[in-house]
């Protein structure tokens, strides 16, 4: 079986309807690529906002590990409400639930909440969070 990402990646002008987008991929960086128009491929409805899609949160899916697919879990990603808030917490129980390992950019430019909530607790080359960090990052508003 294969690696997989299920990602949540987030134009930065939030006034377009699409704001947000969850997909899921072998390869992820030629994703994202597609995504912001520098390759063939990808899905129309981030085509037509390329250039500007940046990633958020990566769930990685390891098929022999994970009795759950990688689609159902993007599926489920999916139900979550719109707002980048609610997605990228979304995403955090969905990696707690399954067992996922987590990727993020240390270093983004995008002014969100919880984001900046796991960065301030980065320790080398990875987040470090405690039981309170996580009970908090899964039960707040940000």
């Amino acid at each position: 079986m294969t690696i997989l990402y299920i990602y949540l990646i987030c134009h930065d002008n939030p006034e377009i309807k699409t704001h947000t987008y969850i997909g899921c991929t072998e390869n992820f960086l030629k994703r994202l690529n597609q995504h912001n128009g520098l390759e063939p491929g990808g899905p129309r409805i981030t085509k037509r906002a390329a250039g500007s899609w940046k990633p958020i949160l990566l769930l990685k899916h390891d098929g022999e590990k994970i009795n759950i697919s990688a689609k159902l879990i993007k599926k489920e990603w999916k139900q979550s409400s719109r707002g980048i808030q609610s997605r990228i917490r979304r995403g955090f129980e969905l990696a707690v639930k399954y067992n996922l390992s987590i990727v993020m950019p240390k270093n983004s430019n995008m002014n969100i909440d919880i984001i900046n909530y796991v960065t301030e607790r980065w320790e080398g080359d990875k987040a470090v969070l405690t039981d309170e960090d996580w009970e908090h990052l899964l039960s707040s508003d940000f």
